[in-house]
C-alpha cells in the first residue's frame, strides 16, 4: 500500500522530480510507521523511480535522455515478450478487452491524459493476460514507464504512433504473436532507431 501510494504520487507529480524523500515525513503523511516507508523506498529505488546516496539524500529521479532511453528499451523487451505470450494465450474475453483498450489509445488522439490512462490500462492488461505469473514480479516497472510517459513531450505523437497501433491491433485480433511482438519492439526502438517522436521527446 505504501509503495503504491508513493509510486502513484511520483507518477502524477504530487512528488516532484528531484524532491527529497524523508522516511519520517512520509510516515506521518501516510499515517504509518517508518519501517514500511523504508521498505517502499527500497522498492522504489529498484524500480528506478528513486535514487539514493548514503547519508546524503533519497530523492525522485530526474528524467534525462539517457535514463529515458534505458527505461524505453527495458519496457520494449518486457512488453514485447508479454505481448507475444498474451496474443497466443488470451481467451476471447481478454482479446476483446485488449482491442477495446487499443481503440481507447487510438481515440485519445492528442489528449495527453486520455492517452496516458488508456496506455497504462492496456499495458497492465497485457501483463495480466500473458499467462505467466513471473511477469507480475517485474510489474513495478510499469510505474517507471508511467513516470517517463507523463514527463516527455507529447507533440506529434499520434502522427508517428497511430500506424503502429493499427498494426498492433490487427496482429492481436488475428492472433499473430510474431507480428504483435515486432510492432511493440518497433514502438520502443528495439532492433532499430527509436520512433521520431521518442527522439524529439528526449531532446
Amino acid at each position: 500500500m505504501v509503495f503504491d501510494r508513493l509510486a502513484e504520487a511520483i507518477v502524477h507529480g504530487q512528488i516532484l522530480p528531484g524532491e527529497n524523500l524523508r522516511d519520517q515525513g512520509l510516515a506521518e503523511r501516510l499515517g504509518v510507521s517508518r519501517m514500511p516507508v523504508r521498505e517502499a523506498l527500497l522498492r522504489l529505488e529498484r524500480a528506478g523511480l528513486v535514487e539514493t546516496s548514503a547519508s546524503r539524500y533519497t530523492r525522485v529521479i530526474e528524467i534525462t535522455p539517457e535514463r529515458t532511453l534505458e527505461i524505453v528499451e527495458h519496457a520494449g523487451y518486457l512488453y514485447g515478450a508479454a505481448t507475444r505470450m498474451a496474443t497466443r494465450r488470451m481467451d476471447d474475453a481478454q482479446r476483446t478487452e485488449a482491442l477495446a483498450l487499443l481503440d481507447a489509445i487510438i481515440a485519445a488522439g492528442t489528449d495527453r491524459n486520455a492517452y496516458f490512462q488508456a496506455g497504462r490500462a492496456y499495458n497492465r492488461h497485457i501483463l495480466a493476460s500473458c499467462g505467466n505469473r513471473s511477469f507480475l514480479l517485474v510489474s513495478d516497472l510499469v510505474y517507471t514507464v508511467d513516470y517517463v510517459t507523463r514527463n516527455v513531450s507529447f507533440d506529434g505523437i499520434m502522427h508517428v504512433v497511430r500506424p503502429m497501433l493499427d498494426r498492433l491491433r490487427r496482429a492481436i485480433a488475428e492472433g499473430d504473436a510474431d507480428a504483435a511482438e515486432r510492432v511493440v519492439r518497433e514502438l520502443h526502438g528495439i532492433d532499430g532507431d527509436l520512433p521520431e517522436v521518442a527522439q524529439r521527446a528526449m531532446s
